[in-house]
């Protein structure tokens, strides 16, 4: 990385990391010996920051090899000196770009990074790390959010009087993280990171899961929306765009891995939540299906968790996303979100307005 600053302007900043590997640091002071490549499943939130004090000023970024400048980011021409400019890489190949003037930040503008755009932190930076954490923060997009549960009921699952959530954790790529807080504080703790094993030697990274501890078997169980190929392919996604997953040890603290296979369904689908239905003695799995110009809520059904499942209710008549099932009230609802920006509550099992 490279600070143009015709005017004098400093940098202030440097790499502040979510998560280096998931090593543990507890406020001791090291050096990155290395270079740090910014691609792969498990990346640190990386932001640039300088001191505007004239006009002109750039953050830049230049291929190590050929000293050939690959990007540059311009501060904006539109707020007067002295401000700081900061540029941060978020989720999904984006940038961000941030103002902080008379102590308001204030977001710039966002851009796409450049085809092959791959930053590393170079050790001749002189950059030095004293400390570093996971955290949910904009250098962890964060998606998918469901309830760990306990049994077959969608009760909330509590450990040592903390609930648990997995979510979509997103960056240059995205995987399965595991977080949990107490409802008193709301005190947010990153736990862990789940990949899954399709037993053709790769670990995939998978998301938009529901994870739940099945009581009666023992097993902690999964239903993950297939975004890595389900071990079908190296690219592209597999039928039925829904996998299950399962383990007989918890996965929700540290690095753990569990054992996949993808569902046998038609069409695509994603974004499950699974459910047992103890008085239709029958599994329910609801999903945003794809269907001609739009997903939309479906519900599905089986005697098993593993399928084969089958239509029961749905496709619902509008745009549908984060489909999920709830019990309030002593009932259970159907509920998702929408394009329209709306959150819609429909009946279950049929999904009636």
């Amino acid at each position: 990385m490279i600070a143009h600053n015709p005017a004098g302007s400093q940098i202030a900043g440097g790499v502040t990391p979510a998560d280096y590997a998931f090593r543990k640091v507890a406020e001791r002071r090291f050096v990155l010996d290395a270079e740090l490549p910014y691609d792969g499943a498990f990346l640190p939130a990386a932001r640039y920051e300088i001191d505007v004090k004239g006009p002109g000023a750039s953050i830049d970024f230049a291929e190590r090899a050929t000293g050939r400048r690959i990007l540059s980011v311009p501060a904006p021409a539109t707020v007067a000196p002295p401000f700081s400019f900061s540029l941060i890489l978020t989720g999904l190949g984006r940038i961000a770009t941030y103002v902080r003037k008379d102590g308001r930040v204030t977001l710039d503008r966002t851009l796409a990074c450049p085809d092959g755009f791959n930053p590393r932190l170079r050790v001749n930076l002189g950059n030095a790390v004293s400390n570093a954490r996971v955290t949910l923060s904009a250098g962890i997009g964060q998606a998918d959010v469901r309830f760990v549960t306990e049994g077959r009921s969608h009760a909330p699952y509590v450990e040592d009087d903390r609930y648990y959530f997995t979510f979509s954790a997103r960056s240059f790529g995205s995987y399965l993280g595991v977080a949990s807080f107490t409802p008193e504080a709301f005190d947010v703790r990153f736990e862990g990171v789940i990949l899954f094993d399709y037993g053709d030697g790769e670990l995939r990274n998978d998301v938009a899961a529901d994870l739940f501890h099945d009581t009666a078997t023992g097993e902690w169980r999964a239903f993950v929306s297939n975004f890595s190929t389900g071990g079908d392919a190296l690219s592209g996604r597999a039928k039925g765009g829904i996998n299950v997953a399962w383990c007989t040890t918890s996965p929700l603290h540290g690095f753990s891995v569990m054992s996949a296979k993808s569902l046998d369904l038609e069409g695509m689908n994603e974004d499950p939540d699974g459910y047992y239905d103890a008085e239709a003695g029958m599994w329910r799995l609801f999903v945003s299906e794809f269907t001609p110009g739009r997903i939309r809520a479906a519900l599905l059904e089986s005697e098993h968790w593993d399928g084969t499942y089958r239509r029961i209710a749905g496709p619902v008549a509008e745009d549908s996303t984060g489909t999920t099932l709830v019990r309030c009230g002593g009932k259970t609802w159907a509920i998702f979100g929408s394009a329209d920006r709306a959150c819609y509550v429909r009946t279950y099992p049929d999904l009636e307005p």
